[in-house]
């Protein structure tokens, strides 16, 4: 192939590979957005079939791959909940809590129900633990102080949902339940 002369330049030169550099990136970036909306479109009929296991592994990858990404961020939050890996679901949830394009308040909701399971695993916990014929009592107390404390805490977030959601109704029905429970409990009425 002939390049003339002055196109042999080295300014030339640096301005054509940064051309070609720039289109490819470009292409790149085309690929790498549709691979990206392509795992969450994955992600999301795997949820929606119930193989959460298979969504949490599509996101993972979509999160990988664009980790500041808000929308796949909370899918994933999402997605650790409908698992029951509630733990991961709260430390994702919070790292998408103040970013843009997200809304705070259902990540809040998110972050409220994430507890209450958590807390409702732990009291399953005790119970079946409290039917054994010697309870590790240590265990059991733990267990109860866990679930206390997570509930506790889905209270605040539900009560923090509440004012930002477009239909509170459902919180405030969370919210309700679960001051009633913990009401009870500290009253010593068995539940």
């Amino acid at each position: 192939m002939f390049i003339p002369d002055r196109l042999k330049h080295p300014i030339f030169t640096s301005m054509a590979l940064g051309i070609l550099l720039s289109s490819s990136g470009c292409q790149q970036d085309v690929v790498y957005q549709r691979s990206l909306s392509e795992l969450n479109q994955k992600a999301q009929a795997m949820m929606n079939a119930g193989d959460y296991e298979g969504a949490v592994s599509r996101l993972e990858a979509a999160h990988d791959l664009q980790p500041e990404e808000p929308t796949t961020t909370y899918n994933l939050a999402i997605a650790y909940q409908m698992k029951g890996d509630y733990d991961k679901a709260i430390a994702t949830f919070q790292q998408v809590m103040d970013k843009p394009g997200i809304n705070k308040a259902e990540v809040l909701k998110g972050l409220g129900i994430s507890y209450e399971a958590k807390a409702d695993k732990a009291m399953t916990e005790a119970k079946t633990l409290e039917e054994s014929p010697k309870p590790d009592t240590t265990k059991l107390k733990q267990l109860k102080q866990e679930a206390d404390t997570d509930f506790r805490q889905a209270l605040e977030y539900y009560k923090q949902a509440e004012s930002g959601l477009a239909n509170p109704e459902e919180v405030k029905a969370q919210i309700k339940a679960l001051e009633d429970s913990l009401k009870k409990q500290e009253s010593g009425v068995p539940q």
